[in-house]
């Protein structure tokens, strides 16, 4: 197969799951679509060329972990684990449904392939720490022929302003859990409008004063995301975040960077 196929199938994989994404959202007409077609370009990089994981066994004990910790941004992750076959296209048409394998929040123990119930803003991002400390735990006792995982984290503009995340940002820092790397989705854009309103803090500056690796990179440049996170894998001494500079509803005809899709499907129309 030539370098060009494999974009092309790349690219084709990708607007499908776009697709999928806008279409469970609006068949449920609740959710929300703007942040996870910022996020894809991300998560499906990861998983189709880091994430450690055993398609036929969910729970494998020395997967990598990968948390939502934007909760909110479910669609992408349920689209995602449709790919690898842990869900189904019914599963997504009852997305956000009473009773689904698809609720409108990730919920741990009911969804193969989900590691944490996350949906207030923050916490993901502290039990992503906790996985990291537990398997540096792990690993230490049974040594690294047994265990010895990453921990992945994506995050958006409202999980790091919650003091949650913030703390347990400075403690991973300082217990230097290099094993931890997580993505932070800057695409400037909360239900209520550009993140620029109501916050001014430089989180790159943030990250940095708690001891961490920090890359910026175009979040929609796949080839970018490869390097930074192969980047981020090789760090030894601390932990990483790559943030990526995103475009909320990428992709999208007419309301692509519009904040106004952060909290609703979008017009049958886009």
């Amino acid at each position: 197969m030539s370098i060009s196929t494999a974009i092309d199938i790349e690219q084709y994989a990708i607007n499908i799951a776009k697709g999928l994404i806008m279409d469970t959202v609006r068949n449920a007409n609740s959710g929300h679509t703007g942040g996870p077609l910022s996020s894809l370009d991300f998560t499906y990089t990861l998983f189709k060329d880091f994430l450690k994981f055993d398609p036929d066994d969910p729970e494998w004990k020395d997967r990598d972990r990968f948390v939502l910790s934007a909760g909110h941004e479910s669609a992408l992750i349920y689209t995602i684990l449709t790919y690898i076959g842990w869900l189904t296209i019914d599963d997504l048409k009852n997305f956000r449904q009473l009773g689904s394998r698809t609720p409108g929040h990730p919920e741990r123990g009911l969804t193969p392939g989900i590691e944490a119930t996350t949906g207030p803003l923050g916490q993901g991002v502290g039990n992503a720490v906790g996985m990291a400390v537990a398997e540096c735990i792990l690993r230490e006792h049974f040594g690294e022929d047994v265990i010895s995982h990453m921990t992945y984290c994506l995050h958006g503009d409202g999980d790091i302003q919650e003091p949650v995340s913030q703390g347990a940002i400075a403690m991973a820092g300082h217990w230097g859990l290099n094993k931890l790397i997580n993505y932070y989705d800057a695409n400037n854009a909360q239900i209520s409008g550009k993140v620029t309103r109501s916050d001014s803090t430089d989180y790159v500056k943030m990250y940095q004063s708690h001891s961490w690796h920090v890359q910026e990179i175009d979040g929609h440049d796949r080839d970018a995301i490869r390097d930074a996170i192969r980047k981020a894998q090789m760090e030894v001494e601390k932990p990483s975040v790559i943030i990526g500079h995103t475009i909320m509803a990428q992709g999208c005809a007419t309301m692509e960077d519009d904040h106004n899709t952060h909290g609703a499907p979008l017009p049958p129309e886009e």
